[in-house]
């Protein structure tokens, strides 16, 4: 991976990995993330205290890859920032665990931010992975949007490729965490994931406050991975109701820390109105613990306000790009809401459960 004199004329690159008891993904999946192609790179893996012995089979079976091991779980949030104050490269490249890397992506996304300074962010194409090591076409995201509520739409969600977003690279609202290119001195200045975050949303967050530094975010749909959607997330510790809550009580902080003050007037209560017209629809459907995450969302973030507040300033104080210029990349309306009046026109019919799972599958990927 280094050493090379083609080396010497490409950015360091540190692939950071975060992990938590993640020994058969990483098993599966490591292979691709060492052999790809790009000349100059790094593997840092983050083991967030896993007793799986994963830090141990990567110590052994990857010499190369720099293990850092974190005394507690901190989820992917504050894993990411460890690996990346381990990191050397001047590019960090945060994937998940559960990825299959084609051997050039690196090769494909790197140029986007060593040619053009506007861009802080690139991301790929995913693709979905099944649990057996089957690569298939279905997209999984080509880049994400969100609603002004930070609700998220993935492009090209459940569709097959047939080479619709071939085109050229798009300017998206936000890259996922799980393959997210970012500048080391960018994401410092950004102030890195937000810890509080544990997960979730937390790549929303961080591409958003990007943005308020006036860089855009990329999509390079030449560059591609294979996603294994949400393994990370499918323990007995993250069911549905706690993947709710985390996703609602992260967004709801990420409003209040990155938008101005004159869209909060309006922009929180009305997402206040939308968070309980959801748990209303909820508690109708018989999901009193869905419902019941909203509520626990906002009592999060009231405790928390001192210092939900703190990083407010300090992001506010070195924005430069107006709410006007970060809305107007955003999608319009409430995608919540969309999902809501398909659900009611659509009731009884085959379709709406798949379309539903859809939607919900958009704002919980790892």
């Amino acid at each position: 991976m280094w050493g090379t004199e083609k080396a010497m004329n490409h950015p360091l690159v540190s692939v950071i990995v975060v992990t938590w008891n993640g020994k058969p993904l990483l098993e599966k999946f490591m292979p691709s993330v060492v052999g790809m192609t790009y000349p100059n790179y790094e593997v840092v893996v983050v083991d967030n205290a896993s007793s799986d012995g994963s830090a141990e089979f990567l110590e052994k079976t990857y010499p190369s890859v720099r293990v850092v091991r974190h005394s507690v779980n901190d989820g992917t949030a504050e894993g990411s920032n460890v690996g990346a104050r381990a990191a050397r490269g001047e590019y960090l490249f945060f994937i998940s665990n559960d990825m299959w890397l084609e051997p050039d992506l690196l090769d494909r996304i790197v140029p986007h931010l060593a040619d053009d300074p506007s861009v802080g962010i690139a991301t790929v194409k995913m693709r979905r992975i099944t649990a057996d090591g089957a690569r298939l076409s279905e997209i999984d995201s080509v880049g994400a949007n969100v609603d002004v509520f930070g609700f998220p739409e993935s492009r090209g969600i459940l569709e097959q490729d047939g080479g619709q977003y071939d085109a050229g690279p798009a300017e998206v609202f936000f890259s996922f965490g799980g393959a997210m290119l970012i500048r080391r001195e960018l994401f410092w200045k950004a102030g890195g994931y937000d810890p509080e975050f544990f997960t979730l949303t937390d790549d929303i967050d961080l591409s958003w406050r990007v943005r308020l530094l006036g860089f855009r975010v990329v999509a390079e749909p030449r560059a591609v991975l294979y996603h294994r959607v949400s393994a990370t997330l499918d323990t007995p510790a993250f069911k549905r109701a706690h993947r709710r809550f985390l996703s609602e009580r992260n967004t709801i902080r990420m409003l209040l820390k990155n938008y101005s003050a004159w869209s909060l007037m309006w922009i929180l209560p009305a997402d206040m109105a939308l968070l309980s017209m959801e748990g209303l629809f909820f508690l109708c459907m018989g999901q009193w613990r869905l419902a019941w995450s909203g509520p626990r969302a906002v009592f999060w973030n009231l405790r928390r306000l001192p210092g939900t507040f703190r990083l407010r300033r300090a992001i506010q104080s070195v924005r430069t790009a107006p709410d006007s210029a970060i809305t107007a990349a955003m999608l319009p309306g409430s995608a919540k809401w969309r999902v809501f009046r398909y659900f009611m026109r659509s009731r009884g019919s085959p379709s709406w459960t798949g379309y539903f799972g859809k939607a919900r599958r958009q704002g919980q990927q790892s």
